[in-house]
């Protein structure tokens, strides 16, 4: 069961109702590239400006993980309009805020591919490794520190552990 962004702008008419806030000009938007999160609210000058929900949740047959995201995403923005330019993140009052919608006010929310019938991409594609004291990260795309550490540039990178500037990373094709 597919869903559309018409469904994720009426649940949000409803709950701008609710809750007494106008988040009309809120684009929404659904990402194919999303692999790890299910939605994202970002802000622009302490103001949110865009909703986006992973494919991957808009694919979703369960309708708790769809309308869990949907409305976690909306108390990030319902923070913004409330109090706008404060960061709050997944805090007290961000938390508040997810009671107020109905969603589960948890930082990061798994939807198991046994109870969605959808398949996510987990696997990494990139391994970075520090030289120095052999810490390792994974990434899924290749992201901007990737391409440097790549180019020879792990110079301008910085290990956490062990503070060195020494990287190399394999490519292990995910």
């Amino acid at each position: 069961m597919s869903r559309t962004l018409a469904e994720v702008r009426a649940e949000y008419d409803r709950l701008d109702r609710l809750c007494g806030v106008n988040t009309a000009g809120i684009e929404l938007k659904v990402s194919g590239r999303a692999r790890k999160r299910l939605g994202s609210c970002q802000c622009r000058g302490g103001r949110p400006v865009r909703i986006t929900i992973s494919a991957f949740v808009m694919d979703a047959g369960d309708d708790a993980v769809f309308y869990d995201t949907v409305r976690h995403e909306y108390a990030h923005a319902l923070v913004q309009l409330r109090l706008p330019g404060e960061r709050h993140g997944h805090d007290a009052v961000w938390k508040a805020a997810c009671r107020e919608v109905g969603c589960r006010p948890e930082r990061c929310a798994e939807a198991p591919a046994a109870e969605t019938g959808v398949q996510r991409e987990t696997r990494a594609r990139y391994r970075l490794r520090c030289l120095s004291c052999s810490a390792q990260w994974e990434y899924l795309r290749r992201s901007r520190t990737v391409k440097l550490v790549a180019a020879g540039y792990g110079c301008v990178c910085t290990c956490p552990h062990c503070g060195a500037h020494r990287f190399g990373v394999e490519d292990v094709g995910g």
